[in-house]
């Protein structure tokens, strides 16, 4: 698989903690949502992927539709 920024093949994946925040003064009031995923690092420019589990977009979403229905 090649970098999808450099293309290049000089990859790596690493464990990670993750925590999201909500963005904005009011997001300080609002839960984090944690994740555990494993990052494909490239070595060459730095570019990283992941992803989060069904459950923590679902978190994600449903928090960000209350934002959209409060504004």
């Amino acid at each position: 698989m090649e970098c999808s920024s450099c293309q290049s093949s000089n990859q790596r994946t690493f464990p990670s903690e993750i925590n999201i925040h909500f963005p904005g003064f009011e997001g300080l009031e609002r839960p984090t949502v944690w994740a555990f995923p494993q990052l494909l690092v490239c070595l060459e420019c730095g570019f990283t992927q992941f992803m989060l589990s069904g459950d923590q977009v679902r978190t994600l979403n449903s928090d960000s539709r209350s934002d959209a229905a409060a504004a």
